[in-house]
């Protein structure tokens, strides 16, 4: 698939992930999380030794079908105010992705404590 594709495939996840409407799940790797469609699977990763996020498309065989990687930006680009690049919103998707775990086991200790 295009870049351009895939960054028509970031906004679309970003957009769904800000309106809380993925479920997404912990992966099986380290500092990795995926969401489930029937046919598709979406994994976002975050390796910062060595710099860089990566979202991939993988088809209902486990084949990844395609992938954007991307570099996260320095602090010093991000004090400068550099313009936003789309691609950099796979870094947002894997925080919300993060936080949507978090907050999803979060609350099931909360309600497993309230039933107690």
């Amino acid at each position: 698939m295009a870049e351009s594709r895939m960054i028509e495939v970031v906004s679309e996840l970003l957009r769904l992930s800000k309106a809380n409407k993925l479920a997404w799940e912990k992966s099986i790797r380290e500092n990795e999380y995926r969401v489930v469609f029937p046919d598709v699977v979406f994994s976002v990763s975050k390796d910062v030794g060595r710099g860089n996020c990566q979202l991939n498309l993988i088809d209902d065989s486990g084949q990844v079908i395609d992938s954007l990687q991307i570099e996260l930006p320095s602090v010093l680009d991000r004090l400068k105010g550099e313009p936003a690049d789309p691609r950099n919103d796979v870094e947002t998707i894997f925080d919300l992705a993060e936080s949507y775990v978090k907050d999803a086991g979060i609350n099931k200790a909360l309600q497993y404590l309230k039933q107690a």
